[in-house]
């Protein structure tokens, strides 16, 4: 009887601190989706600041092919090396 109150005494200690170590688990779950959360916000965010820019340079480069085709006119040449070398 007495090895029977000791093996229930060990069993309820060892289920409280299974209790404690799934508790800690839980909040370091909750942590981990958090940062996740906001991980994912942030990527979106530089996402939308990459797409910016990659618009902002086809216009760039939209607008220098048209000046660059008005400069070869101007000097009657299609070479982009000659033209460049004007502009710089």
């Amino acid at each position: 009887n007495n090895n029977n109150n000791n093996n229930n005494a060990l069993t309820q200690t060892l289920m409280k601190q299974q209790d404690s170590m799934l508790d800690e688990l839980g909040v370091a779950v909750e942590r981990v989706g958090t940062m996740a959360q906001t991980m994912d916000e942030e990527i979106g965010y530089q996402n939308k600041l990459l797409e910016n820019l990659e618009d902002d340079l086809d216009d760039a480069e939209e607008k220098l092919g048209l000046v660059m085709g008005k400069l070869g006119k101007l000097l009657k040449t299609k070479d982009k090396w000659q033209l460049r070398s004007i502009l710089v």
